[in-house]
């Protein structure tokens, strides 16, 4: 029997969005912060746990179906994501224009709505519904944010991204809250 990987996408979502939520929210950015130093940080972050971190984790379960029923659903978000994080990751390296990212942010929210209604149909509510829910929420603030260039939505998509490595900890030790 193959061993579940999904740990390790989960990992990979935790270590990115709490790297990027820091980073968001604006802990240790000052104006000396050299910020093309600080993109090719974070595009390696995204690129190396984001990426394929997440990649690998959905083409095992796509490949092996160890998540039983919800394997093809489970790989489908876990490769969604690897590549989201794979595009983010490009942005970061290339640049580009911050309006084609935020309409990246919108349709790709439309995909996560899809994930987020299946995950409360399949009863997959805690912790995985809620994290989807709240990247929900960051897919409408980076919308947003790198649409208008506010501030104020840069700061609560570190906000989610903060919540949604908090979250994901839970993915990742289920047990903790089950008292086992």
């Amino acid at each position: 029997m193959p061993i579940n990987p999904e740990a390790i996408g989960v990992f990979g979502l935790f270590v990115t969005v709490i790297c990027f939520g820091l980073e968001q929210v604006g802990v240790g950015i000052d104006k000396n912060t050299d910020h093309q130093k600080l993109s090719r940080s974070l595009a390696y972050v995204a690129l190396f746990f984001g990426s394929f971190c997440q990649l690998f984790t959905g083409l095992w379960m796509f490949l092996f179906g160890i998540a039983g029923d919800h394997s093809k659903y489970l790989g489908a978000v876990f490769t969604f994501f690897g590549l989201f994080w794979l595009i983010v990751a490009f942005f970061f390296f290339k640049g580009g224009d911050k309006k084609v990212m935020a309409h990246f942010f919108a349709v790709s929210l439309i995909f996560v709505i899809l994930f987020t209604i299946r995950a409360f149909q399949d009863g997959l509510v805690w912790p995985l519904g809620i994290d989807l829910v709240v990247i929900d929420i960051l897919l409408v603030c980076l919308t947003f944010g790198w649409y208008t260039e506010k501030p104020v939505y840069t700061k609560l998509a570190g906000v989610c991204n903060l919540t949604i490595g908090v979250i994901s900890f839970f993915l990742m030790y289920p047990h903790i809250l089950a008292g086992h």
